[in-house]
């Protein structure tokens, strides 16, 4: 159960602390006062996203707090999961700023927001306009009926989630080997193509590169030839020569020259080799436009196979060495994919087995669930409703589609007068009817919910009158299986109420700030006269009194019954 509820620089909210009862809460006071703003809060501290705009204004931060006790198995057991200590108490906190940074806390542990939002999840189910959308969407309606028959369906779930596992292994498996007869043929025909393509191309390591070179060369031949021819005449110039001879000559006279001499003739020996050297390159130096052409295709030929096959012509020739043994594998797997097939067919009746099992059982738990829904219903004033849980038809063999969910789509049907005909839930329900049918679908589905504390946000919106006390009458049952915080408009929801949380508004100074107080009886009564419309009065008061006091006899003697 959610104990108390710190939050500040939340919205409109300075500081405010808010303590709960275990039975049934009610936030009450004017439109805009800010009760929303108080399950807005508490959405945050269990991993909402959030928003800069509910830092109050003026304010660098906002924080909340929520302090759980009484904690669920599957609550402890999240929590050891992620190593946090707990002794049936649980301290979460949030913070966010004006920068964007956001702290998270368990515990006063260090947490990430979506380890909040899991044992967020398992802490409160909060039933708002949101939820009345999701009932309204058919795409849901199999995850509540499952949710209902998850003791029932879970065994036989995860017999189909291991087939269907098995089934997607061998699929792989057979598509390695080419897949059926014509997406067989169509592969090898294709890596017949890649192995033949690669293998025409003849491909050399290293060719790109020394076809780039060559291709430079010869696109550059004439730049080449004359620096080549400038280089060939400077170096064959006579001064060097002479040069030698003179200092030769010198060195017979001195022979501290004989070293320079030495020195001088290795540059000259040097220069004539290479002098050599550039007369030989320049001898065999030709250009053709003809090559330069062919040297150009072939160049882009390998360009085009490393774009199919590889980033390098070692990568085209790896991927070449793979088409051969995928095209080896794929000639020689006629028995190896016979077997497989086998496997396959085996497996997809067993999954059809499994699939018509959990079928039969959803059957089963969704009579279950109309008479229950019914029931309600009929105790919410809707005594001539008529709800089914519409299946479709099952499929055959050889057409079904096989998922997690096994092969089943479903759809709430409804009629809310005798004598019409169902339809579609979205298409025949009006507000006041959601709500109540909303109302009805957490009383039957509360003991399959994982959390024990349940908020309603205005669920008695579109209802008044008999009805409006009936609703409370049904949030004060739910009250003593599970904690119930609602936020209610309604004098005779109110009534029926253990605690009553008053939030109100005042400016102080230049700042708007929202309060919260708690009702005694006496102050109950004369807030129950406004809901009234009515300014208060003796009449208005007594008509207040009579409610309370109708409200405390049945609180009374639904105690008596739970004993």
């Amino acid at each position: 159960m959610l104990e108390t509820l710190n939050i500040k620089n939340f919205a409109i909210i300075e500081n405010t602390s808010l303590s709960f009862n275990l039975g049934f809460n009610v936030l009450i006071g004017q439109t805009g006062a800010g009760k929303s703003i108080v399950i807005n809060a508490l959405k945050f501290v269990l991993g909402d996203k959030p928003n800069k705009d509910n830092i109050r204004t003026g304010e660098n931060e906002m924080l909340v707090k929520a302090v759980f006790s009484n904690l669920s198995p599957k609550v402890n057991a999240c929590l050891n999961n992620f190593d946090i200590d707990c002794d049936d108490t649980l301290i979460i906190s949030r913070s966010f700023n004006t920068e964007g940074k956001s702290s998270c806390k368990i515990n006063g542990e260090p947490v990430t927001v979506s380890m909040l939002k899991q044992v967020g999840s398992l802490l409160v189910d909060i039933c708002g306009q949101h939820d009345s959308t999701l009932l309204l969407n058919s795409n849901n309606h199999l995850t509540l009926l499952d949710n209902y028959a998850q003791k029932d369906l879970q065994k036989d779930k995860s017999e189909l989630n291991k087939l269907l596992s098995q089934k997607k292994d061998i699929e792989r498996q057979i598509l390695s080997l080419g897949g059926d007869d014509k997406d067989r043929e169509r592969t090898l025909d294709i890596l017949d193509y890649q192995i033949k393509e690669i293998q025409n191309a003849n491909l050399k390591q290293g060719e790109d590169e020394q076809l780039e070179n060559d291709i430079q060369v010869m696109s550059n031949y004439e730049k080449i030839s004359n620096s080549l021819e400038i280089a060939y005449q400077g170096l064959s110039n006579d001064n060097l020569y002479q040069s030698l001879s003179s200092l030769e000559l010198a060195s017979n006279y001195d022979n501290k020259l004989t070293e320079y001499a030495e020195r001088l003739k290795s540059v000259f020996i040097e220069f004539e080799d290479i002098s050599s050297s550039i007369k030989e390159y320049m001898s065999n130096m030709s250009f053709s436009e003809n090559e330069l052409d062919n040297l150009t295709l072939r160049l882009e030929n390998i360009k085009s196979l490393k774009k199919k096959y590889g980033s390098s012509i070692d990568d085209v020739l790896k991927y070449l060495d793979e088409c051969k043994t995928k095209y080896d594998n794929i000639q020689n797997s006629e028995e190896i994919l016979q077997k497989l097939q086998l496997e396959k067919n085996g497996i997809v009746k067993k999954l059809y087995d499994i699939c018509v099992k959990v079928h039969n059982t959803r059957l089963k738990v969704a009579k279950e669930i109309e008479t229950k829904v019914e029931k309600e219903l009929a105790t919410l004033g809707m005594k001539n409703t008529k709800f089914t849980i519409k299946f479709n038809e099952l499929p055959n063999i050889e057409n079904a589609e096989f998922s997690p969910c096994g092969f089943d789509t479903i759809e709430f049907m409804f009629s809310a007068n005798a004598g019409e005909q169902q339809r579609s839930l979205v298409k025949t329900i009006s507000g006041g009817e959601l709500s109540r049918f909303m109302l009805a679908i957490k009383n039957v589905f509360a003991n399959c919910e994982d959390s024990n504390l349940l908020i309603f946000d205005e669920i008695d919106s579109g209802v008044s009158g008999e009805v409006g006390y009936l609703v409370g009458q049904k949030l004060s049952i739910l009250s003593k299986t599970h904690q119930i915080i609602c936020i209610t408009h309604l004098p005779q929801v109110t009534a029926l109420a253990d605690k009553y949380i008053y939030i109100s508004k005042r400016v102080e100074g230049e700042h708007t700030k929202s309060v919260a107080s708690y009702l005694s009886t006496d102050q109950l009564a004369s807030y129950l006269v406004t809901l009234f419309g009515s300014k208060e009065s003796t009449a208005g008061l007594e008509h207040a009194k009579e409610l309370i006091e109708s409200a405390n006899k049945f609180k009374t003697n639904l105690n008596k019954l739970n004993k």
